[in-house]
């Protein structure tokens, strides 16, 4: 399995080589990456300068993946090149990702990411577990590491048990939920549990809440599952995290949260996990790896990978495979395939 998932969204990056560059990334990579080379439509760079056209290609690769693709790196030049290859990232792609950042204090952009590819749950699954509403959707290209994930805790626990009691909500949906809460168990309960509308991870469809589902449809409660414990110690393998821990309350700003899991990749996922470290920390600790040559390293599913973070819109392509997503914050990270 490779470790990077095929790109679902559209980015606007821009090149600043010339058409020969353009034609040779059009290329497909051999190799053993061949079965997912990326195809990147750049119209405008085949005129010397431009954004890329939209990026598509199949849904999420297996158990995870990592980052949707954004690009490849030119093959070495022939001939009198002496300039390297550069991309520029558009203020766009900042707000855009699987790394972004949605709480009180980073609100979601939904303009950005207007162009969000949800799917239906129900509708999409390839393993039959309960959700407990119809309309419930979430990013395509977390759906197969979802699927996956809850069919193996199932597994693991020898039942059927694991269902979504909630996935994307929209800015209103929100309010709905912050009123409902608020009238129910006041104010200081909504504060803790309940993200602001325009500030929850719910927005991104990328973030989700699981819970226990009996076979007569009532609810157990995850949080003192045996479900809960595995999907905690086994949610990274998928290219999710739990996203509220008990012992990151006071950097997250919201209260321990047993049921919330949020989709960043496996990469990313992995090294959180595997240092204790939540999404306002992981970022952290990327601002401080701002080289191509410095970056933080990190394994999973078999691929190594190197993690940069930069400021800079306009940045020296990096070699062989690699992904962008913004930090909703004016930053990129720059996950590049290492092996």
């Amino acid at each position: 399995m490779h470790g990077f998932q095929r790109l679902h969204m559209v980015n606007e990056i821009q090149g600043t080589d010339g058409a020969g560059k353009a034609a040779r990334r059009l290329r497909k990579r051999g190799g053993r990456f061949g079965c997912f080379a990326a195809v990147l439509m750049l119209t405008g760079i085949l005129a010397g300068c431009g954004s890329a056209e939209k990026l598509t290609a199949d849904p999420g690769a297996e158990n995870g993946g990592a980052l949707a693709e954004t690009g490849t790196a030119a093959e070495a030049e022939q001939g009198n090149e002496t300039e390297p290859a550069v991309v520029t990232f558009s203020d766009r792609i900042s707000r855009t990702g699987d790394l972004i950042l949605v709480s009180a204090d980073h609100e979601y952009d939904f303009e950005a990411n207007a162009d969000l590819e949800l799917v239906n749950i129900k509708e999409t699954q390839t393993y039959d577990y309960p959700v407990d509403k119809d309309e419930f959707m979430l990013a395509r290209k977390a759906m197969s590491s979802l699927d996956a994930m809850i069919r193996d805790c199932d597994e693991a626990m020898g039942s059927s048990l694991t269902s979504v009691s909630s996935a994307w909500r929209s800015k209103e949906y929100q309010q709905s939920v912050w009123d409902e809460y608020e009238e129910l168990y006041g104010e200081e309960y909504v504060t803790k549990y309940v993200a602001v509308p325009g500030c929850s991870e719910h927005h991104t469809g990328l973030a989700l809440d699981l819970g226990i589902t009996y076979e007569d449809g009532s609810a157990g409660t995850f949080s003192e599952s045996e479900n809960a414990v595995w999907m905690a110690q086994n949610a990274y393998r998928y290219g999710f995290v739990r996203r509220y821990a008990e012992d990151k309350t006071a950097i997250t700003g919201i209260s321990n949260e047993a049921w919330h899991f949020r989709y960043v990749g496996q990469p990313h996922a992995t090294y959180m996990t595997q240092h204790n470290e939540c999404l306002e920390e992981y970022l952290e600790d990327l601002r401080g790896h701002t080289s191509p040559s410095e970056p933080l390293e990190t394994e999973a599913a078999g691929h190594a990978y190197k993690v940069f973070y930069t400021s800079e819109e306009t940045i020296e392509e990096p070699d062989g495979e690699w992904t962008v997503s913004g930090d909703n914050a004016g930053g990129f990270i720059v996950t590049v395939l290492a092996d």
